[in-house]
Formats: structure tokens, C-alpha cells, sequence
């Protein structure tokens, strides 16, 4: 048994994507692409989980074991994308491939995710400066000189929010089910937190010592997660000769971690963050100019 209990999901992320995500209309289609996580079961094969997130609150996971597709699911909480409001039921629809049936039904959230506490830091009053944005040159001065431009970047600190969930699965639930709920819930407050869906379940399996063998749950887990979000001004400042001209964005980075340790998400992003990457470079040049993004010369 302890030598079966040292190979519970011994988590091997292999392919997970932890890519920044900029602004969008949340009520929309958000992105089609997949994200791939893998752990190893308690028999000592390789689980994979492919998941998409068409919109928000929604997930279509699919289930490989030893590269070989099991199941898929999807999971849809309804009207999710009109407000960030708490739910209540998620549609999931579940497709086993050895016996090519379908099945929908209705389920409460409740049955894989409750809400506990929040907790709130301070927000920080000051602007903190991260940077200097020099971009390639697009016009030249009269003289045939080319005319550099930059923007200096600073940020503004809101209330970072830590907010509790517990995971909770009985004994005999369907891995992948879980996986496509907990990654519906979790594209409610940031889109591209679906991508750590897989690891998050995973780790809070193996935290209770509960194994997972053919996709299958062989105990009940319970175990808190939260999501610390933390909203930011973000300033873009241009100064010339002649004075300067600011504005200012919104932004939040994210992450997702169990509580006690054992398990921490690399940081995601809404809005104008990370500041040093061409597309939020992109957003601002075109706030100020309106000649066309040229691309980045330096940050610094």
C-alpha cells in the first residue's frame, strides 16, 4: 500500500501554459486553443487533460490515459458571462469514448466547489515606476532625423483579495468531470486560469491521499484552494519639452493556490499587464499616437 500511496499523482507538468491574458470582452468567445497539463496516477500511468474554455464558464476537457482518449467533458455554467455573480449549476455533458454513449444532466456547483472566506490586504497609495518603453523609430523630424519616442510605466496597487474555495468530489467521481468544473469555475474570475485546472485538482487529491485510477476518484477530497486577485492602475506617462500627458489602465493579476501549501500557479493577467510585452506595449503606443504600433526598441 505505501508504495502505492508514493506514486499518488505524482504530478508531472509537463506542457501547462502559464501565457499572460490581456482585456477582452468576457461575455464572448475567449480562445479555442488547448491547454495541456499531465500527472501520473496511483497505477503509475500517464493521465493527460486537454482543456478549452470557449467562453466564460465553460470548459471542454478532454481525458487521455497512456496517450489514449477516455472521455470528454463539457462543462457549462449558464449566463455566467452576464455577471461574476456566484452560480449555482453547471451543465456538463459527458461523452465515454470505449462505449460511444452521451450523457447531459444538471448538476450543483456545490458538488465540486464551495465558497468560504475572503480576505482582504490594503491597497498601496503610491505609484511605484517599473519602466521605460523606447520604441523603433516611425517618423523623422525635419532635419531626416529619426524622432524616438518612449513612455515611462508605473503602477498603483489595489486591494489584493484572497478568496476561498474548497474542492469537494465523493468517492467514485470521474476525474475529468471534476477537472471541466473546477476550469468552468475558475474562467469566471480570470479566463486563463482554466489552464490550471488539471494541477489544482491533482494536487488537492494528492494532499488528502486520495488516489485517481482509470480517471476514476477513489476517495472523497476535500480541500480549500484560493484565488488572490489583485487589481492595478497601470500609467503611461509621455513627457516632452513641453510638459506631459498621462493615462491611465486597468489591470489584475492572479493566482491560484491551496491553502497550507503543496500547490502554487505561476501569476495570470488581465488588462495592460505584464507592461514589458509587445502587446501591452502595443495598447499603449496606439493610446498616444496614432501612426501605427512600430514595435519596441527597449525596455528598461
Amino acid at each position: 500500500m505505501k508504495k502505492a500511496l508514493s506514486l499518488l499523482l505524482c504530478i508531472v507538468t509537463i506542457f501547462t501554459i502559464a501565457a499572460p491574458v490581456f482585456a477582452a470582452d468576457t461575455s464572448m468567445a475567449i480562445s479555442d486553443e488547448s491547454q495541456t497539463s499531465s500527472f501520473v496516477d496511483a497505477e503509475g500511468k500517464v493521465n493527460t487533460v486537454k482543456i478549452s474554455t470557449p467562453q466564460v464558464g465553460s470548459a471542454y476537457v478532454e481525458y487521455y490515459i497512456e496517450d489514449v482518449l477516455i472521455n470528454t467533458v463539457s462543462a457549462i455554467i449558464p449566463d455566467s458571462g452576464l455577471s461574476r455573480s456566484a452560480p449555482d449549476e453547471v451543465i456538463i455533458t459527458y461523452s465515454d469514448i470505449g462505449t460511444g454513449t452521451t450523457q447531459q444532466f444538471t448538476e450543483l456547483i456545490s458538488e465540486y466547489i464551495t465558497s468560504q472566506q475572503t480576505v482582504l490586504s490594503p491597497a498601496t497609495r503610491a505609484f511605484t515606476h517599473l519602466g521605460i518603453i523606447t520604441y523603433k523609430p516611425s517618423t523623422y523630424d525635419s532635419s531626416g532625423n529619426p524622432v524616438i519616442r518612449s513612455l515611462s510605466v508605473s503602477q498603483q496597487a489595489g486591494t489584493t483579495t484572497n478568496a476561498y474555495k474548497t474542492i469537494n468530489s465523493a468517492q467514485g467521481v470521474l476525474a475529468s468531470v471534476a477537472i471541466a468544473v473546477v476550469a468552468a469555475v475558475l474562467t469566471v474570475v480570470c479566463p486563463a486560469l482554466a489552464a490550471v485546472a488539471t494541477d489544482l485538482y491533482a494536487a488537492a487529491a494528492y494532499a488528502v491521499g486520495v488516489t485517481i485510477v482509470g480517471g476514476v476518484v477513489q476517495g472523497a477530497i476535500t480541500k480549500q484552494y484560493y484565488v488572490l486577485t489583485t487589481p492595478y492602475t497601470v500609467r503611461a506617462t509621455y513627457t516632452t519639452g513641453m510638459g506631459s500627458t498621462s493615462h491611465d489602465l486597468d489591470a489584475a493579476r492572479y493566482q491560484v493556490a491551496l491553502a497550507g501549501g503543496g500547490y502554487s500557479s505561476d501569476y495570470y493577467y488581465e488588462g495592460c499587464m505584464p507592461w514589458n510585452t509587445s502587446p501591452v506595449a502595443g495598447m499603449l503606443y496606439n493610446m498616444f499616437w496614432s501612426d501605427g504600433y512600430p514595435g519596441v526598441s527597449s525596455y528598461s
